[in-house]
């Protein structure tokens, strides 16, 4: 009988253990013309304004952080929130243009990942009181 209980233990440990990797994977985009259409794309999707706050992702790897104060046909300018510093960059040089916070996609695995760990505890948990009564 304990046998039954341990096993559904171990199924639930191994749930927990499972490679989170394969959810929260992206694919490597190659940075030409497609991308930066993509990056115009996303400019001109947010708009401009100081509401729309973005993060950009450049090319060398350096991260900013602000509201896009303008946007242009080759460039946009990306202003600082806090020191209202304006830097104009061209879409070739930028990798990603993302809103702040949490994407939809992580969102999404943190939701299910609670709810995985919620529904494994209560079998845990009814499976341990089981055992208690029948002991």
């Amino acid at each position: 009988m304990i046998k039954k209980y341990l096993s559904i233990v171990f199924v639930g440990l191994l749930i927990f253990s499972a490679d989170s990797a394969l959810i929260f994977a992206q694919t490597k985009t190659d940075h030409n013309a497609s991308n930066v259409e993509k990056v115009k794309a996303d400019v001109l999707k947010r708009g401009t304004g100081e509401k729309k706050r973005v993060r950009v992702k450049r090319l060398d790897g350096t991260k900013m952080k602000g509201y896009i104060s303008q946007a242009g046909e080759d460039s946009f300018t990306l202003t600082d929130s806090k020191t209202k510093q304006s830097t104009v960059i061209a879409y070739r040089d930028a990798s990603r243009v993302e809103s702040r916070g949490l994407a939809g996609g992580a969102k999404i695995g943190i939701i299910v990942g609670v709810a995985v760990a919620a529904a494994t505890l209560i079998v845990i948990y009814v499976a341990f009181q089981n055992a208690i009564r029948n002991n």
